[in-house]
């Protein structure tokens, strides 16, 4: 048991250190690279102020760069966006060594159970695990961004209805409007000063948010910007379905809060009664935890306890979407 507990976290640790050493050596330098070049060229009249985190840092040499193809493969596999590395609260490949840790438990115990197939099942944990935490991440951020869009276009259609020119009305956003809102303004902001085609920032600021809103947003831009047309009508129109579609969600959240009360319920139910049976008969409960049978009957337990939990969550979201 303590030999495939060691082996196994000697693989995960070297996997995840080493998906960390090439991200950090290769895409994270070639950026500040490429941000220090461009506030090296700028212009001094013509100096713009760079707020992502790449810029704010200096250029570090790197003597190992890990191959772009490699790179989309892994971010693929683990589910993280090379797009959206500053919405991370840390850097994803040390997300990625962290989400091992916890799953080294249940794995050490498959392992011992189902011998080889534990492998497969710990691996497949740690990917999924991985996945969850940064589909956590982009959930979160979407969320407030799409309860911010309203405002947001709301300001750009007064702007522009005062005449002010949308770059300007873009840049006045990002100044006014509160994170994550005014940051993603400011970096297209950014990006348009540099000399990057607005549909060319747009399309990116739609590709980091991942909303249908933003698409739409970017379309209306687009289109205004290349063909002309009455823009304030079709921003206004968007501000007030995107508002009337947060109230409904807010409202259908308060409808399924007994639904989530539910939930929270049957997950701690069966926390209370082996604790409770703890107490009362502890030879009864460690028998699930001393014997080979009953660590199987626990496995699966929590197994089935995490499946339905699972869905019952995915049900409640999918039908507040």
């Amino acid at each position: 048991m303590s030999g495939l507990a060691a082996l196994l976290l000697a693989l995960l640790l070297g996997i995840g250190l080493a998906l960390w050493g090439l991200h950090s050596a290769g895409s994270k330098g070639q950026g500040r690279r490429l941000a220090a070049r461009f506030a090296a060229y700028s212009l001094p009249h013509a100096r713009v102020r760079m707020t992502s985190r790449l810029a704010q840092r200096p250029p570090q040499a790197s003597w190992l760069r890990i191959p772009e193809p490699l790179e989309r493969r892994l971010s693929a596999l683990f589910g993280w966006d090379a797009e959206r590395l500053d919405q991370y609260p840390l850097a994803p490949p040390l997300i990625v060594l962290l989400a091992a840790l916890p799953v080294m438990i249940g794995g050490a115990y498959a392992v011992s159970l189902f011998g080889p197939l534990g492998w497969v099942g710990t691996i497949l944990g740690w990917i999924g695990l991985a996945r969850w935490v940064f589909a956590a991440a982009h959930r979160r951020r979407a969320d407030a961004l799409y309860r911010q869009l309203p405002d947001a276009l709301g300001m750009v259609v007064r702007a522009v209805r005062a005449g002010i020119p949308v770059v300007e009305a873009l840049r006045t956003v990002g100044r006014e409007i509160p994170e994550p809102t005014g940051d993603e303004f400011r970096r297209m902001s950014d990006q348009l000063a540099i000399g990057i085609p607005m549909e060319e920032a747009l399309r990116r600021l739609a590709r980091r948010s991942g909303l249908a809103e933003y698409r739409f947003f970017a379309v209306a831009l687009t289109l205004q910007n290349t063909a002309g047309g009455n823009l304030t009508e079709t921003l206004d129109n968007l501000a007030d379905v995107v508002r009337k579609r947060v109230a409904t969600r807010q409202r259908g959240h308060a409808l399924a809060s007994q639904a989530r009360a539910s939930a929270y319920v049957l997950s701690a139910v069966p926390v209370f009664a082996a604790a409770a049976l703890l107490l009362i008969n502890p030879r009864y409960v460690l028998v699930l935890f001393q014997d080979q049978r009953g660590n199987m009957v626990l496995g699966f337990a929590i197994a089935s306890l995490a499946t339905g939990l699972g869905t019952m969550k995915a049900i409640i979201r999918r039908s507040l979407a």
